[in-house]
Formats: C-alpha cells, sequence, structure tokens
C-alpha cells in the first residue's frame, strides 16, 4: 500500500487531485447547503426570462460578459447546488493553469509552486465563492486569461506547436479583457513571463531577447489598447450610467499631483490588506471565530487535518528541490507586478480592497501578487526547508479553516433567507400587479437592496419579465420626506422597468429579534418591537392589495421545499386568516400551534388571535392572551391598548363591557409613556 501510495504521489495527477481535495474540504463539504446571494439574483431572473438575446442587454456595460451565461445556462439552469459545483470548478482550474505556467517557467520550483497554487485556492481575502452565479462569471473570465498565460508560455517551450498554442493564447486573451474588467490589469504580467522564459537558460544577447519579448508581446498588446479604446471612449457613450466609471482615473488626469498621493495612500492600504491582514484575519476574527461553537472548532480541525496532510505530501513529492538562485528575483518582480497591476483596474474605479464590505471581491486579481510575494518572502527569510514549511503549512491551515467557516456563515445567511421568503409567501399567497413592497433594507448580511427586486417577482410572480409586476423599496435607499399616498415610484435595474405608485403598496418587517415577518396593518400599530424604520409607514400599507386567491408555493429549484411548520407558519397564516376575518381558521390555527407547544418570541404576534378570540365572545381568552402578550414585552401596553378599545367597539353588553373596562385600566395607562 505504501509502495502503491508513494508511486501515485509521484505521478502528474496526484497534485491536482491534492488541491481538489483541499478544495472540497475549504468549500465543498456544506455546498449543498448553499444557495443564492447578493448579485446572483440578477443571474437568477435573467435566466427566468428565457430570452438569451436580452442578455448582452442585461449586462449592458459588460456586455460581452453576458457569454458566460449563454455558455452556462443550458446545463447549470438554476439549481443552487450545480452553480457551487461550476464556481469551484472554475476556480480549480484558474489556478492549476496559474500553477503549470508557473512550473513552466520556473520547474526547479516545484516545491513552492505548489504551495503557492494552495494558497490562491483557499486566500483568505476572497470570501465570495459561494455567490456562484454572479461570480461565475468571473471566475470564467479568470479561467480564460489563466489559459491564456500557460498556453502563451507553452507556445514558447514548445516551438513546435507555436503555430497551435500562440492564436489560442491570443483569442482567450483577447476573450478575457473583453468580458470584465476584472483582470485587465494583470496583462502586464505578460511581458514579464515572456522575458523570463525566453531568458531561462540562456546568457547574453540581451538585446535580442528584449526584442523578442516585444515581438511575442505585441499581439496582446495590440488587444489591450483595442480593448482601452472600447472601455474608455466608445462603450461609456452607448450607456446611460457606467457603473464603472473610471472615476479616479478621470481625476487623476486632471490633477496628478494630488492624485498620486491618493493613489500612493491606496497602493500601501491595500497592499497591507493583501499581504498581511486578511491571514491572521481568517483565524481571529471574533464575528466568524466564536470559539464556543462546535462548528469553529470542527473548521479548525479539518484545516490542520488537511493542511499538514498537503505539507507531507509536498515534501515527499520533492524532497531533494533545489531551488535557482534567481529565481526568487523573478518571482518577486512578478508578485509585485501582479499586485500592483492587478488592482489598478479597482483603484481607478475608485474603489479600494480594503474599502468595505463586499470589497472582498476586488481581490480576485491581485490576490495572484499577493500569494506568490508571501511565499518568495518566506522562502527568502527563512533558512531552512523545516522553518519554512511550518510556517506555509500554518497559513494553508488557516485559510482552510477559513473558508470552511465562511461557508458555514453564507450557509445559515441562505436558511435566514428562505425563512423570510417562505413567511412572507405564507402571509402574501397572492398579489395585485402592480404593488410597491416597501422593507427595512437587505433581507440579510449577504444580500443586497436592489436584488430584493429580482428577489420579490420571483417569489410572489413565479416568473420574470421586462416589466415586473412588483418591486421592493427599502427605506433606507429611499428616503422620502414623507411616505404618504399619491407618490409615483420607478425602479430600472438593467433592462428591466417598473413603474408604481405609494398608493398601492404594503410594508413588511422583518428580521427584529427573530421576530416572523409581518405585514403592516393597523392592529400593529404602536407595538414597539417594529422596525423603527417602517413603524411610520401605516398609512401607505395597504392589505387590501393582497388578493384571496392564493398563487402555487415558490419555484422549488429557487427557494427550496417549504420549511417545517413552526410558530411563523402558524403566525402568518392566522394573520392572512385575519384579515379575511375568518376567525374560525385563527382560532384552529392557535390550537394546532399549542398542541405542538409553539409560542412566539415577541408579544405583538399573539394579536390577531387576541382579535379572533374578542371577535368570537371568547373574552376571557382573549384577555388571558393579552396578559401573556403583556408579560413576553413590557412596552407592547398601547398596541394592545388600541386592540382592546377597538373591540370595545364591537357591542355594548355587560360582558364587553367588564373586560374593556379592565384591560383599558391595566394597558392603556400602563402603556402610555
Amino acid at each position: 500500500m505504501r509502495t502503491f501510495l508513494g508511486k501515485a504521489i509521484q505521478k502528474p495527477w496526484f497534485f491536482p487531485l491534492a488541491l481538489l481535495s483541499i478544495g472540497v474540504i475549504a468549500y465543498g463539504l456544506i455546498i449543498p447547503s448553499l444557495g443564492f446571494y447578493w448579485d446572483d439574483w440578477e443571474g437568477v431572473y435573467l435566466y427566468y426570462m428565457h430570452n438569451p438575446a436580452i442578455s448582452f442587454q442585461f449586462y449592458n456595460a459588460r456586455p460581452v460578459g453576458a457569454i458566460a451565461y449563454l455558455i452556462l445556462f443550458p446545463f447549470a439552469k438554476m439549481t443552487p447546488i450545480v452553480w457551487q459545483i461550476v464556481a469551484f470548478l472554475l476556480r480549480l482550474g484558474g489556478v492549476l493553469f496559474i500553477y503549470y505556467t508557473l512550473n513552466l517557467v520556473w520547474p526547479a520550483r516545484q516545491r513552492l509552486n505548489q504551495w503557492m497554487a494552495a494558497l490562491l485556492f483557499v486566500f483568505p481575502g476572497f470570501l465570495e465563492q459561494p455567490v456562484s452565479v454572479a461570480f461565475s462569471q468571473h471566475l470564467m473570465t479568470y479561467l480564460f486569461f489563466t489559459c491564456s498565460l500557460f498556453l502563451m508560455v507553452l507556445a514558447l517551450k514548445k516551438p513546435r506547436f507555436f503555430w497551435l498554442w500562440m492564436p489560442l493564447s491570443i483569442l482567450l486573451g483577447g476573450l478575457q479583457v473583453f468580458m470584465m474588467e476584472y483582470f485587465v490589469g494583470l496583462e502586464i504580467i505578460r511581458p514579464i513571463l515572456i522575458w523570463f522564459t525566453l531568458r531561462s537558460g540562456q546568457k547574453g544577447k540581451s538585446s535580442k531577447v528584449i526584442w523578442k519579448t516585444l515581438l511575442y508581446w505585441s499581439p496582446f498588446l495590440l488587444v489591450l489598447l483595442v480593448y482601452l479604446y472600447w472601455r474608455l471612449a466608445y462603450l461609456p457613450s452607448t450607456l446611460s450610467d457606467d457603473p464603472n466609471n473610471p472615476l479616479f482615473l478621470k481625476s487623476f488626469i486632471a490633477a496628478p499631483l494630488t492624485g498620486l498621493f491618493t493613489l500612493l495612500a491606496k497602493i500601501y492600504q491595500d497592499s497591507l490588506t493583501l499581504l498581511f491582514y486578511v491571514w491572521p484575519k481568517a483565524f481571529l476574527d471574533p464575528t466568524r471565530m466564536d470559539i464556543s461553537t462546535k462548528r469553529v472548532w470542527i473548521t479548525w480541525l479539518c484545516g490542520a487535518i488537511a493542511c499538514i496532510a498537503f505539507s507531507l505530501y509536498n515534501n515527499y513529492h520533492q524532497p531533494n528541490e533545489q531551488d535557482e538562485d534567481h529565481s526568487s528575483a523573478q518571482l518577486f518582480l512578478l508578485g509585485v507586478a501582479a499586485l500592483l497591476f492587478g488592482t489598478l483596474p479597482v483603484w481607478a474605479t475608485g474603489d479600494q480592497v480594503s474599502g468595505g464590505k463586499w470589497s472582498e471581491r476586488f481581490t480576485l486579481a491581485p490576490m495572484l501578487g499577493a500569494v506568490i510575494l508571501v511565499v518568495t518572502f518566506i522562502d527568502w527569510l527563512f533558512r531552512t526547508h523545516r522553518q519554512k514549511q511550518v510556517l506555509l503549512t500554518i497559513l494553508l491551515g488557516v485559510s482552510i479553516s477559513g473558508q470552511m467557516y465562511n461557508q458555514v456563515v453564507f450557509r445559515n445567511d441562505w436558511e435566514k433567507q428562505r425563512e423570510i421568503y417562505w413567511q412572507l409567501h405564507w402571509r402574501v399567497p397572492s398579489l395585485k400587479a402592480g404593488t410597491v413592497l416597501f422593507g427595512r433594507g437587505t433581507f440579510t448580511d449577504k444580500s443586497s437592496y436592489y436584488d430584493g427586486f429580482y428577489t420579490i417577482n420571483l417569489l410572489l410572480d413565479g416568473t420574470a419579465r421586462v416589466n415586473p409586476n412588483y418591486a421592493y423599496f427599502d427605506t433606507y435607499h429611499l428616503a422620502l420626506d414623507d411616505y404618504v399616498p399619491g407618490i409615483p415610484l420607478t425602479q430600472s435595474f438593467n433592462a428591466i422597468q417598473f413603474s408604481g405608485n405609494t398608493s398601492q403598496a404594503i410594508v413588511f418587517d422583518f428580521s427584529v429579534r427573530g421576530s416572523c415577518v409581518r405585514v403592516l396593518d393597523s392592529i400593529y400599530r404602536d407595538d414597539p418591537d417594529l422596525s423603527s424604520s417602517v413603524a411610520d409607514l401605516f398609512d401607505i400599507s395597504d392589505v387590501s392589495n393582497i388578493q384571496a386567491a392564493p398563487d402555487p408555493d415558490p419555484n422549488p429549484a429557487i427557494f427550496g421545499k417549504a420549511p417545517p411548520k413552526t410558530w411563523c407558519y402558524y403566525f402568518e397564516k392566522a394573520d392572512l386568516a385575519r384579515q379575511r376575518q375568518d376567525w374560525k381558521t385563527v382560532l384552529q390555527l392557535k390550537a394546532e400551534a399549542d398542541e405542538y407547544g409553539y409560542g412566539p418570541d415577541l408579544a405583538g404576534e399573539y394579536l390577531p388571535f387576541i382579535e379572533a378570540y374578542a371577535r368570537t365572545n371568547h373574552w376571557e381568552e382573549a384577555y388571558l392572551l393579552s396578559q401573556t402578550a403583556r408579560g413576553i414585552g413590557e412596552g407592547t401596553g398601547m398596541a394592545l391598548c388600541n386592540a382592546w378599545q377597538r373591540f370595545g367597539q364591537f357591542d355594548s353588553n355587560e360582558e364587553i363591557l367588564a373586560y374593556t373596562t379592565k384591560a383599558s385600566q391595566e394597558f392603556c395607562t400602563a402603556g402610555k409613556p
């Protein structure tokens, strides 16, 4: 067995298998539980439009980038697990081509090249791998770029097939720059790789190598110049709004000295982030590493096992490797160029790697330079092989465990998303076309306010349209002076446009201390548990827009199967029945919830059941349940007071008068601030 394993380790196919194993541990174990996040919803919406011709208009700022989805849609369809696997394989392929390219140029550094590939695959600065639909476009571009680099070097190393490999490299290189600007800056490392490839094994004749380098680079440079003209001059003239406008580049040209100081500050901050901050953050960030939880210890254990196994393999695979004296300097130069020029497109738009939420996506290009520099620095700084191996093993283990925990964070976020979507469906099974939905911001931490537009339509309409039936506005990004009926509203994303009015709207609240989704209706007025951002929007929340005829369940391919029935299921169904004045159904739902021992965390969620008891003349039960609600939330007195004042208008017999008087004394007096 040991002999077979020893022979297998020496095979060329074993390293891709080892890299695959690292990826499966870091990303793959939780893949079946992941869903859609952030800009994924753009791709999901586009797919369900079933109109390939609109793809280029949909991504009008990156029209060639639509090719990625035209390639992937037919077989990936819109199943979350398939997209997770696609994104995983695209990234794996890109990293392998980098590894093979480095091996062609520096074959004597195969051991360190393996470490670079492994660390690049699980680089802890890029934490958006689960955003699979959106970043499949980026990762396909990355794959084309790295494959182009490999074929370019292969053409120089294997001149016999130059006529095949070099044209393919130029084709893929041209395709990737027009698909997406993320890796355009990395084109600068091509002449460096060409130079080092031509110089390997040669001495003298530097001028001849320079001319050959320029000759081989010239077609790539020509493509790059054409792209820059297209991107900076032509494309903006076709757009009403350029989402990737190179604002900083324009300001730099207008004021070079000021721009230079700003650029130097960006270089300093982002270089520190990429080279130093991302590694300890993956291990020590308290928001990711709560040591009191079992899953954290599991991620540490898996990371330790995986990195030690890889270290043993790496050491066994190349036990007597001797590095070339000049290769460290060459790789240092390559790393600096990849880091700086890889980040250049980010800086040109005024963004930064260290710029806040979602800015981690900007590490996709410069992380190649960061990993090369980190590994090269460790190789130069430490004298013994054991010292180098230990530190690289620790970095790999930290990265794997950090990515594993990040996958858990995304899994939990998807579970929370699904809870909100299904609860909203139970409460709003059908909605009048043209209705606007207002909420308190993004649904979860891993979603965005503008993608709520796509999500709401896919959830409530079940399909995607150029002129959708619904729109979502969050109160943080639509800061009206006064939310009153009669205000026209428009929403436009990509090729999609919606026109509506605050006169036809509903407002819903979600994610407040684990509460259920609540559609604002008059019974919840003065409830202190409502989010402050929606508590004043009762005047535009018209539940009559919620129709009686139920639509089918949400598309299970997108939203999964219905979650198990918990308290929120009974609350949403009861609130809908209360709106329809179906008091019998409300009380049946209460009895079933009681049978299973379910109850709310917030007092306001008892209000539909309290009203049902009152409407059916069960005054004792209504009063006792009101006391129970008051016991949950001390500040709910005014909401209960409002309810009992309404109950007093139902009739005027002695029993009603007795209970409304007692309730008024208990809730109304104490409920006033």
